[in-house]
């Protein structure tokens, strides 16, 4: 009859440590590769996003409802404040100008430009077209890190959109994800170089359609 063998404390640490050292490696490796995928993602939704505004655009010659007042615009009913030729659009008014781009025949929409209803854009999955967007705001194209992305419209259509102090980009049209920070910083990416890579620009790392 063979003996039985039995673990000593020595072999049980040395198995704990083996366990602790691979566990040391692999972990690293799979949170930059999740990371990767939600940055894939944000990508893949900017393009979206700025596909359907062009298309938008190519029907209709405009994305926004200019109104009475000077400067000032509007999209499902949502007023846009224009400053300086650029149109951000953010809060009620990206809600508004989304579930225009994916969801038209929403009951809860005040259609302003896209008065054929035709869907641009994919809706979210989970969205239900028959609901009110309002009570589904989170399905309105958020970011993989659950904030709306930033639209930038360019009101006088030169093709020229100032993004910053020292960036103009071609286009009439900006998109961009606040990023892994949840923070906007104005489009500026420091892994990119599109920002100073030290001192408060360091963690900077948002996600912008014109460095897809």
């Amino acid at each position: 009859m063979k003996k039985r063998h039995n673990f000593t404390l020595v072999e049980m640490l040395t198995v704990i440590a083996i366990i602790a050292i691979l566990a040391g490696i692999v972990t690293p490796t799979v949170i930059i590769s999740r990371q990767r995928g939600l940055k894939s993602r944000a990508e893949s939704e900017i393009t979206s996003i700025i596909s359907a505004l062009k298309q938008l655009d190519a029907d209709y010659g405009k994305v926004l409802k200019k109104t009475a007042t000077d400067h000032k615009y509007e999209i499902g009913g949502q007023e846009v404040t224009e400053e300086d030729d650029i149109a951000p659009v953010t809060g009620n008014a990206y809600n508004a100008m989304i579930a225009e781009l994916s969801a038209p025949k929403n009951s809860g929409l005040t259609v302003s430009v896209n008065k054929r209803k035709k869907v641009y854009l994919e809706p979210q999955k989970g969205f239900d077209p028959a609901s009110a967007y309002t009570a589904q705001t989170g399905l309105l194209y958020r970011d993989p890190w659950g904030n709306p992305y930033k639209i930038m419209v360019k009101v006088t259509k030169n093709d020229e959109l100032k993004i910053s102090n020292n960036k103009t980009i071609v286009g009439n049209f900006a998109v961009y994800s606040f990023g892994p920070n949840k923070t906007d910083d104005g489009g500026c990416n420091a892994d990119l170089d599109t920002c100073i890579s030290s001192g408060m620009h360091k963690n900077h790392d948002d996600i912008a359609s014109w460095n897809i």
